[in-house]
């Protein structure tokens, strides 16, 4: 009991110390919550073809194939990745039944991509509206564990800013003129830029394995800077941290190939460990390639016996090559560099879901502000005499500066290999604990200078510090609801909606004798139904399966003999939804406006509902009633009255 008391204490105590990243966890838990539900499902870069290698991992238990036709590789698009982010996430959808473990998903043909002006890459399925159940539900619980793993960026960031907090606090960096040091605390100011950047969050909310990625370099990003160098310390203390190096190392290059840009930054933390003796040096970086190779060398291995190479780049670029950078153009240069940015901070969709741009200018302000605060801290140290506490060697800064180079310099070989996609802001998100530390220094610099007593200027910074929080969340709360829900435009219901609506419930399937098709399931009428007035007969369909054929809805309205006095012919929505692209389990409305003639006298009117292709010499669908008896190429749901 005493130690669980003991345990309890330690425990609280430790919140209490850390009581700002506990709170800064709690929002970006929260925020991913928010961009969770905001962005609908298929929603973000390769987000389905991830999804679909955790569904192929759960259902075949085994390693996909890829081939350079995609209509025969196992998981199109991003089956040359190494396993370790699906496999993470696996348990997910383990629950799900196999038939259900697959992602349906109708492609939307007014895409931008496509050459039309909408944002979403997809039509929004009735599946995707709550409750969700089956695989949207999945889809969703897949997403969380992408949320996990940023957390542990965030955690990862805070305690490696510390180390730098620490030797600021030691050396010249931090002296001010006056003896003062920095005012705003580094650690939670660079946990803040990485809880609160949009893009981030935005990631977070997906699933793809660039959050473990993420994950798995915060992680030896701060193990290498707390890995200090072996002077009178015991072996262990060394060859430990190297050992867990290396299996972090191995880990990252079982998520993602990129990984590779992490090993110089083991090579900074191996010679600064090994106090810059070369034996020692090597004999490290011996210990964590050998490990690394040793979790990870079976995967590559694989690739060099399947593919011919140790990366697949075969099938690689057969899949992802786009359009060419053209590196020698300084305006691809200056496009590239540009979107670089960009979507480092906030471009969502596909990247083709634009911020305003004053988004954009904000985060320059920020960035010109830290860069700013270098020059400030410049300024005060110029005259500063006293000794550097380490060599720019054992500098943290370097090894977050090598981190940050190597980001960059895989971003610019992917450019070359895969073409204008690369340029995208997540390729630098291994290096995103480095990059926010990099931030937080130059603006935590405008809390230095300031003569003591200064009650004014102290006011001033504390409302400097508020400011730079306040829009740093203020930006990441406002982003998903303000920018990315509106960009979606949902043409389906939920069942319960969708039933609830229609007036007349009625049962017609139409489909050919071996296909399951589309369902009507009820109608309503709006308007005024005098002759001469314009009513609108709003239909309520549900989709069994994929429909191959662009068929047009007609309604006819005909008198007890048999002879149409008004009728309607259109495709569903106003064609804004057709057919071909109602997803299984789909409910929609579809409008049906129809003019009753003027002359048309009062009485009971009959009202039919049929498919047919005009294109085809007016061929109609057959229609089933519910016990499955074929009932003709129409459906009589009803009477429309037409008072006098």
């Amino acid at each position: 009991m005493r130690l669980l008391q003991k345990g309890s204490l330690r425990f609280t105590l430790c919140i209490i110390a850390h009581l700002h990243l506990v709170v800064l966890l709690v929002c970006f838990l929260l925020l991913s919550i928010l961009y969770n539900l905001t962005v609908p499902l298929g929603e973000g870069p390769d987000e389905p073809g991830h999804m679909a290698y955790v569904f192929f991992l759960a259902r075949e238990g085994r390693l996909p194939v890829q081939t350079t036709d995609s209509h025969t590789s196992d998981v199109p698009g991003e089956g040359h990745q190494p396993p370790l982010a699906y496999l993470l996430a696996s348990p997910a959808v383990a629950w799900l039944p196999a038939a259900e473990q697959e992602v349906i998903l109708r492609a939307n043909p007014d895409f931008v991509w496509n050459g039309g002006n909408e944002s979403a890459a997809f039509v929004r399925s009735s599946r995707e509206h709550w409750p969700w159940q089956g695989a949207t539900l999945a889809w969703r619980l897949t997403r969380g564990v992408s949320a996990l793993l940023g957390a542990i960026v965030v955690i990862c960031t805070y305690f490696a800013a510390r180390h730098f907090e620490c030797l600021s606090r030691d050396s010249s960096l931090a002296k001010t003129a006056h003896g003062g040091t920095t005012q705003f605390p580094l650690a939670v100011l660079a946990a803040a830029l990485v809880a609160f950047n949009p893009q981030f969050l935005f990631t977070s909310a997906l699933v793809t394995n660039d959050m473990l990625l993420a994950a798995l370099s915060a992680g030896l990003f701060w193990l290498c800077v707390a890995w200090q160098p072996d002077v009178g310390r015991g072996q262990q203390r060394v060859l430990v941290p190297c050992f867990v190096a290396g299996v972090l190392l191995g880990l990252a290059l079982l998520t993602k190939q990129s990984a590779l840009l992490l090993a110089p930054l083991l090579l900074w933390a191996s010679w600064r460990a090994g106090d810059g003796q070369w034996t020692q040096v090597v004999r490290l970086a011996a210990i964590w390639s050998t490990t690394a190779a040793l979790i990870a060398g079976w995967w590559y291995l694989r690739n060099w016996r399947l593919y011919g190479d140790p990366f697949g780049l075969q099938v690689f670029r057969a899949e992802f090559t786009t359009q060419a950078f053209e590196w020698y153009n300084l305006a691809a240069w200056r496009g590239g560099l540009v979107q670089l940015y960009e979507s480092f901070w906030a471009r969502f969709g596909w990247m083709s879901l634009h911020p305003p741009e004053l988004t954009s200018w904000a985060y320059a302000v920020l960035g010109l502000l830290a860069l700013f605060g270098y020059v400030w801290l410049g300024i005060l140290t110029w005259s500063d005499s006293q000794p550097k506490r380490a060599s720019i060697i054992a500098s943290l800064w370097l090894g977050a500066f090598v981190l940050i180079v190597m980001a960059c310099a895989w971003t610019v070989s992917f450019a070359l290999t895969a073409g204008l996609v690369a340029w995208q802001g997540r390729m630098l998100f291994p290096a995103l604990p480095a990059i926010a530390i990099f931030l937080a220094r130059g603006l935590a610099a405008w809390g230095n200078g300031a003569p003591q007593p200064a009650t004014g200027y102290q006011r001033v910074k504390r409302i400097f510090s508020s400011l730079a929080f306040g829009v740093l969340l203020g930006l990441a709360f406002y982003l998903p609801l303000g920018v990315i829900a509106p960009a979606y435009e949902w043409r389906t219901l939920p069942p319960t909606v969708a039933q609830a609506q229609m007036e007349t419930p009625v049962y017609a399937r139409y489909a050919q004798s071996w296909e399951r098709g589309a369902e009507l399931r009820g109608w309503r009428v709006e308007g005024d139904r005098r002759a001469g007035e314009t009513v609108t007969i709003t239909l309520t369909w549900r989709s069994l399966e994929p429909i191959p054929y662009d068929w047009t809805v007609f309604l006819h309205l005909v008198d007890n003999e048999e002879r149409i006095v008004a009728q309607d012919n259109r495709k569903p929505q106003h064609g804004k939804l057709p057919m071909p692209q109602w997803t299984p389990g789909d409910w929609l409305e579809d409008p049906h406006p129809m003019l009753l003639p003027p002359e048309l006298p009062p009485g009971s009117y009959t009202l039919r509902v049929g498919l047919y292709l005009p294109e085809d010499r007016g061929r109609r669908q057959g229609v089933w009633a519910e016990n499955g008896v074929l009932i003709g190429d129409y459906a009589s749901v009803g009477t429309l009255v037409v008072p006098e």
